[in-house]
């Protein structure tokens, strides 16, 4: 089944709420940082990921996590400086305050799997990377003909032959393997942050 967004950002927020208040009563038991955090991502509308991510699940088997909530749940762990998937997917099943911000029902949070095959679908290409993962020999540096001169350059193209030839280059996002990662920036982040003036055109 192709994944099912929860029905809005409201749904969202209307979830954290319930299960704030349901593990977490007493207010004074999380940190004012923690607070901070918790405010600004029930602030943070994520659900154009789910629009973008549609089409890479399939119609058939079990209904996959919802996108917005496993980008939600890796933001948060860049948030509360957990840099490993492995560790993240541990915290999530031990903390309740992670999988509620996150979106995830406290006891059934995706596994390091999941998060590693949601990255995946997000990067349209087979390659993991840009550019090849094997790089050609470097030519070693000859020593200047003289005495305090510069050696001669083993860069095959310099910076000022590069820029011509970018510039005649025909260019599509749609064909780049982080088009769907620069659409979701783009809507989420980018235009929020200039419609609140917080930075200019």
């Amino acid at each position: 089944m192709l994944p099912v967004n929860c029905g809005s950002h409201a749904d969202y927020q209307n979830f954290v709420i319930a299960n704030l208040r349901k593990y977490y009563p007493n207010p004074d038991a999380l940190a004012r940082s923690t607070w901070d955090i918790i405010e600004r991502f029930w602030n943070l509308d994520l659900s154009y990921t789910d629009v973008v991510m549609a089409d890479k699940y399939s119609k058939f088997g079990p209904a996959p996590r919802t996108p917005s909530c496993m980008q939600r749940s890796y933001l948060l762990s860049i948030e509360f400086k957990v840099t490993s998937l492995t560790a993240w997917a541990a915290q999530l099943k031990m903390n309740p305050l992670f999988a509620i911000l996150s979106g995830f029902e406290v006891g059934n949070t995706p596994g390091v799997g999941t998060f590693y095959d949601f990255l995946k679908r997000m990067w349209n290409s087979d390659d993991n990377h840009l550019s090849p993962h094997v790089h050609p020999l470097k030519s070693k540096v000859k020593k200047p003909k003289t005495k305090g001169t510069k050696a001669d350059s083993v860069e095959k193209v310099t910076v000022a032959e590069l820029l011509p030839q970018l510039e005649n280059t025909d260019f599509q996002l749609e064909e780049q393997p982080y088009a769907s990662l620069f659409k979701i920036y783009k809507k989420e982040f980018l235009d929020i942050s200039v419609s609140k003036g917080l930075i200019h055109n």
